[in-house]
Parts: structure tokens; sequence; C-alpha cells
């Protein structure tokens, strides 16, 4: 037995552990209270031990973690994301068609297949714990697979939305379809309770009104809202509901409702409807980005940031670079439309109603969860959370109450608070080791030294596998996005650069920096990839470069990707 001995120590005790993390300050989310000198013991995956000045004997192979100067704070969730939906330019043909380019199956099929990169992206980034509030129900068949990966976050998840109204695209897809219509009381219910055998964690209401009168659409959609939370309940589900209208939230909620992921953005609501949440104890997720990423999107004047570049997805970032393309005549009338006074300001004032009554929510007691309606158009899976931080921040959340939306408020909205959500005896050990004050700076909560989650310690830089093709895709976004940051991120130190077939030309990443300078000054600078080949460590892209004069330049490039950085790139016009 090796002997740990902590400081000031006052009891000793001999147990059998996997995770020792010692002397770190711990972030304390319920009590709203910084910890300082505090050791956290985990065993079997769950916290046993969070305390101070305690002397333990612990078994060989113990991991042990001097946690000095950092802060050890729970795990962060994303309480609304959607697994159906990539986060790219084709996630929803119902807010833009271009299945003729790319069939809804493929995108479904893209989303299935690359669940575990973007589960692997948001463990990167201190997510460690999703909740996906409307899938399908082959998703939800997909979840448990994810349950045991030391790489994935706890995952939560509903089946297909129960809803009002379902657009032609969603329809007559089966079981691939986020989307079941409620049709009657009867049919309803059934729909509940085909999700039942699918070990759905909830159930999500999709409340839509296309009645032009609300109110009036609302009470007549009523009784299968109720059906639908009256069946969840009665089979210990909780219910999660849409509803984006002051009258459809407020029913919701009359009629049971425990979580609504969405604001308020057509009135300012009443200190009556705050009392009516707080007495309910509805959690409510803001979710303030979602649309303004719609309108960036397809308005064509969306930036991405570094850190969106080095952490979505490639080929969903990609995908948004690439509009107007590839139907330009179509994305022609969208940017026409998003850019005229009337939508930026029907957009302003949405935005500012949102603000408010996030302000009246948050003075009334009303339990916030951080939520950002991940994949989808433009809201990127694991990146966008921190853009939905800054907004609420924005809006007047405190770094506590950030702190509390982001972990323990999240387990609240599924009633699972007793088993995740904070650092505390008996949950899970779902943590963030923290070289700064996550206090002081929301870009403190990007500065992870280690993730942990079900006590087993992950370094983040090591969760994200990246393809020699994701490689190549990720210095093709940021150099689109003209950043030359993340354009370089992706190089090796000692990169080198050769004129086709071995005359060098340059080395090192440093010059390239020098070199490339130029993509911050070249404001219609575009690459598009003509054709790509992938052969094993190689990328030879065709590529078609505008902007430099009245006519494009092409170049064939072939990246060659070594120990997970491009090292060598062979050039040709």
């Amino acid at each position: 037995m090796r002997l740990f001995i902590l400081s000031l120590l006052l009891i000793t005790q001999t147990l059998p552990a996997q995770l020792l993390i010692q002397n770190s300050t711990v972030v304390d989310v319920e009590k709203k209270k910084l910890l300082p000198g505090y050791t956290v013991l985990v065993q079997d995956g769950k916290i046993t031990v969070v305390d101070k000045d305690i002397k333990f004997k612990l078994p060989e192979g113990t991991v042990v973690i001097d946690g000095t100067g950092q802060y050890l704070a729970p795990g962060f969730t994303d309480a609304h994301v959607h697994f159906f939906q990539s986060g790219g330019l084709y996630a929803r043909p119902d807010a833009i068609d271009l299945r003729k380019y790319r069939p809804y199956a493929e995108e479904i099929k893209w989303t299935h297949g690359h669940m575990d990169d973007l589960l692997r992206r948001y463990l990167s980034a201190g997510i460690t714990s999703v909740i996906d509030v409307g899938a399908t129900n082959n998703f939800l068949t997909q979840k448990d697979s994810f349950a045991n990966k030391t790489w994935a976050p706890l995952v939560r998840m509903t089946g297909a939305l129960l809803t009002t109204w379902v657009p032609a695209p969603f329809k007559n897809l089966g079981d691939d379809s986020p989307l079941i219509e409620m049709l009657t009381e009867e049919n309803t219910r059934k729909a509940v309770q085909d999700q039942l055998p699918l070990n759905t964690d909830f159930i999500k209401i999709w409340y839509i009104v296309t009645d032009p009168d609300a109110e009036k659409g609302a009470r007549k959609n009523l009784p299968l809202v109720q059906a639908a939370i009256d069946e969840a309940h009665k089979n210990n589900k909780r219910v999660a509901v849409h509803a984006t209208e002051r009258i459809t939230a407020q029913l919701a909620v009359e009629a049971g409702a425990d979580f609504l992921v969405h604001s308020v953005d057509d009135e300012v609501i009443s200190d009556a409807f705050v009392q009516l949440l707080k007495q309910k104890k509805t959690v409510l997720c803001p979710t303030l980005v979602v649309m303004g990423h719609y309108s960036k999107v397809l308005g064509d004047h969306y930036h991405f940031s570094t850190d969106e570049l080095n952490l979505a997805n490639p080929e969903t970032i990609g995908s948004v670079l690439d509009y107007p393309w590839p139907d330009t005549a179509l994305a022609k009338t969208y940017i026409k439309s998003i850019r005229s006074s009337m939508q930026v300001a029907r957009e302003k004032t949405a935005d500012s109603i949102m603000t408010v009554n996030l302000q009246k929510l948050l003075t009334g007691g009303v339990i916030i969860a951080t939520g950002t309606d991940a994949g989808n158009t433009g809201t990127q899976h694991a990146s966008s959370y921190f853009i939905e931080l800054a907004a609420m921040q924005k809006a007047g959340m405190t770094p506590w109450q950030l702190l509390e939306a982001s972990t323990i408020n999240g387990a609240k909205a599924l009633g699972q608070d007793k088993e995740w959500g904070s650092i505390a005896k008996g949950k899970w050990a779902n943590m963030v080791l923290l070289s700064a004050n996550p206090l002081d700076s929301l870009a403190n909560w990007r500065k992870i030294s280690k993730v942990i989650q079900k006590g087993v310690v992950l370094d983040p830089g090591s969760l994200i596998v990246s393809s020699p093709e994701y490689l190549v895709q990720q210095q093709l976004n940021a150099y689109n996005a003209h950043d030359l940051d993340a354009f370089l991120e992706p190089y090796a130190d000692d990169v080198e650069l050769y004129e086709f077939p071995g005359k060098l030309i340059m080395k090192g990443k440093e010059n390239m920096r020098k070199d490339y300078a130029f993509l911050s000054k070249v404001p219609n600078l575009y690459c598009k990839i003509q054709k790509r080949i992938i052969q094993g460590n190689m990328v030879i892209d065709h590529e078609e470069v505008s902007g430099f004069g009245p006519k494009p330049l092409y170049a064939v490039a072939i990246y060659v990707v070594e120990k997970g950085k491009i090292s060598k790139v062979y050039f040709q016009q």
C-alpha cells in the first residue's frame, strides 16, 4: 500500500479508490462557494469524499492529481441539442430545401455515423452531459451504445418530437422522422407509449401554432398537449416542451410541462407568468442564439471564431462556409429577405424581448439551464456552447448564475440532480479541472487541463480524432474564414512546403504565418475544392482559388499528414 499524505491531516481513512484529486479549489455550484484546498476522492466512477485536511491510505494504482492552483468544477451540460441535425447547411430542409444537392437520407446517415465524433468534441470542451431534446426513434435506439464509452459525455435523449404540425420534408420518414404528428388524444398517448420500449429518458412536445390567432390555435391544440403530458407522467417520464409564444409556454406549464427549451420571444412576460414557472419548478432553457445563427448563415454574413473553427466538426463548418453555393439563385432570395430592414427589425425586437424576459426570470428565481439547440443550421455541436454562454452573460447573468445554469440546473431539467450536476458525495464524478478561475472570465472555461468522466481522467486534446481529411478540411475552412491562427493550427511546427515535385519553398509554421498574412487582407478570398482524393495519410485537392484577380487560379495541393498534423504540402499550379 502506498501512503499519500495530505496537508493539515486530521483524519485517517482507508478506502478503495480509483482517483484522488488533492488541493484543488472546488467550485460548489449549489452553495455558490469556492472551496480552496479541498480533496475529492472517487470510487467506481462516483464521488465518495469532498473534504479537506484528510489523510488516506490508498491502494496501488490509484490515480493521484495535484490540483494546486487549479479549479475543479462540475462538468458542463448542454441541456438542448439535436443529434439528428448536423449543424451544417443541409440540416434543416424545412428552413432551406437543398435536398436535390444532398438527399436528406444522406444527411441522416451522416449524423448517425458521426455521433461519436460529435460526442468527443463535446467532452473535449468540458461538456460532460448532453440532453437531446428531440431526436428520432432510430437515434434513440443508438443512445445506449455510448453509455460505457470513456470518450463520450453522459447522453440523455428522447425520440421523435410529438408535434401539432409536421413540415413536408419530415413526412413519411418512418423511424428516421424527428416528428410524430398528434392528431387525436388516442394517437398521442400511443406515441408516448411507443417510445417507452426504446428507453427514452423523457418526452418532448413541439407545441407549434399555425393559426394567425396564436391563442386560439394554442387552445385548440391544448387537449393533445395535455394528453401527451399526462401519459408521460403516468409512466414516470418528464416532459420538455418547445414553446416560443407566451400563450403556448403558459398553457404547457399549466398542463404540467417540466422543461421549456426556448425563450418566449413574442411579448414581455408578466410577473404572474414568472411566478407560475417558479411555483411549478419548471426549468427554462433560454436558447438565445439559434435563430440568429439561421439569419447569419442564410443571410451570408456568418463569422466563425477561431475557437469554432478548431472545435466544431470541419465538414459542417465547411458546408456553411460554402454558402451561397450550391444554389446561388435560391440563396439570393434568402439573402435579400433576411437582410431586409423589416426582418432585421423583427429579429432585433425578438432579441430584446428575450433579454428582458431572461432578466425577469432570473429576478423571479426561475431555474435557468444552458442549452444551445445545437444541430440547427449554423449552431454547431460543442462550439456553439460558448457562444450561448456569452449571450447569456450579455443578457445579465452573473458568473455564479452561468455556472449554476451550466451544471446542476441541466440535471434538474430531468430531475436527476441527485445523480450528477455538482461535486458532491454520491454523484457521478463528471468534472473539469481548470487552470484558471471560471468566475473571472468565460475564457477561463476553455482553459481545461483535465476532463474527468465517471472517474476516468482524460486529456481534452486527445479526445478528438482528426483524420487526414478532417485536418485538411479544417485548414481549408480557416482559409475561407480568413482566420490565420485557425489556418495554422493543423500544421506541424516544422511543416515543409514544396513546389511539386520536390523544390522546398518554405519550412516552419512561423514562416507560414508571415507568408499567409494576406488571409485577413483579401476580403473575397475563397478556395473551392473541385475534386478531393484521399489515399492513406495523403489528401490531394484540386483547388479553385478566387479573390486575387478577375479570374480564379487553379492548383493541385498534396497534403501529407504525420503524427496528427500536416507535415508536408506539395503545390502544382
